[in-house]
């Protein structure tokens, strides 16, 4: 299933998320799963507050969209920061001359 940032019903509609449809998103199989990973998620991932307090979960639609675009499991991982990865040695005697040249000293 493809990461799906905005859908025009939703914008449409624009209806607060579920947690059913957060659990999904996630991957989650269960519902439950979600609702007992929901505070990790929200101190350490910073997944937005619920909108609601009582009654039935529903998040800010906005707001989880795009926490779940930079969350999604399911995204690639981000690129490293060197444009070239640097070449694998192919001998320890090699390794030791690039620990050397980087780190001032040998291995």
């Amino acid at each position: 299933m493809p990461i799906v940032i905005w859908t025009p019903e939703a914008i449409e509609r624009n209806l607060p998320m579920c947690a059913e449809e957060i659990a999904t998103r996630l991957g989650y199989k269960d519902v439950n799963t979600f609702y007992r990973n929901r505070h990790k998620l929200s101190l350490i991932e910073g997944m937005p507050r619920p909108i609601s307090r009582t009654g039935k979960q529903a998040y800010d639609r906005a707001g989880m969209e795009a926490w779940l675009t930079r969350h999604d499991p399911r995204r690639p991982p981000a690129a490293a920061n060197d444009a070239i990865a640097p070449p694998a040695p192919s001998s320890d005697g090699e390794w030791n001359s690039f620990l050397h040249q980087h780190y001032g000293a040998d291995a």
